[in-house]
């Protein structure tokens, strides 16, 4: 069973600007909650008994958002690693059993577990002895929010979970939320990079898996997309 998990809470959040010129992005607030403690909750509901939570911005802010929760320990970045570096600083500092998958979410992620818990759907579909990540997706036009020319297809849309792989026109966006494995990136000797290499590694690998999510996602980019989910989604 995976029970252990990071969350990236330590950029800048330029593209919501002014609401985080004091505000790291992941405690914006949605339906009276931040998305931080959102996105916290949402692991503990799955039993996850280790979230890392890494802080940059407004460091203080992060640490006093989540020190009511006994399960996550934040870490304070000296300087930006980005998400690859900044998962590689939390693995050498031991704040993760070895050899033992990961799931990453992206701080500023929101959705509604409607059909079922997307974080236990994506624990189910894990499969260690094929995957080295294992990535949750939306179709373009399902993603509350999402404007960017999408990021994979699935090789196959038979299965519960598919290889991926990058055409022309890719179908589906990645939501933010994924699962690792960790000697991927363990023996990486650099300190600031993104998982994106990663990710292009295991595509050349047939080793990077997705499936599509039923949930509700809502990529919240800019002040105009909160605008637009508290007029028409908040609950």
């Amino acid at each position: 069973m995976i029970s252990q998990a990071m969350i990236f809470s330590a950029g800048f959040g330029k593209r919501m600007l002014p609401l985080t010129k004091n505000t790291p992005k992941p405690l914006i607030e949605i339906n009276n909650k931040s998305l931080l403690k959102n996105n916290i909750e949402k692991l503990i509901e799955s039993k996850f008994k280790n979230i890392v939570v890494n802080a940059y911005h407004h460091s203080e802010k992060i640490i006093n958002e989540t020190k009511m929760f006994k399960s996550v320990k934040v870490i304070v970045e000296a300087e930006r690693l980005e998400t690859g570096g900044g998962l590689l600083n939390a693995i050498n500092e031991k704040y993760f059993r070895e050899n033992t998958p990961i799931v990453l979410l992206n701080g500023d992620i929101f959705w509604y577990d409607k059909k079922y818990k997307s974080i236990d759907k994506i624990i189910s579909l894990w499969n260690p002895h094929k995957m080295d990540m294992l990535l949750c997706l939306k179709r373009k036009e399902d993603f509350f929010g999402y404007n960017g020319n999408g990021d994979f297809d699935l090789q196959s849309d038979k299965f519960s979970s598919s290889k991926l792989e990058i055409k022309k026109n890719p179908l589906y966006a990645y939501t933010g939320l994924q699962i690792i494995k960790q000697d991927i990136i363990k023996d990486i000797k650099k300190n600031c990079f993104s998982l994106k290499e990663q990710i292009l590694k295991s595509l050349e690998k047939k080793k990077l898996f997705g499936y599509i999510d039923e949930n509700q996602w809502f990529h919240i980019g800019t002040v105009e997309d909160l605008k637009k989910f508290k007029e028409n989604y908040c609950e």
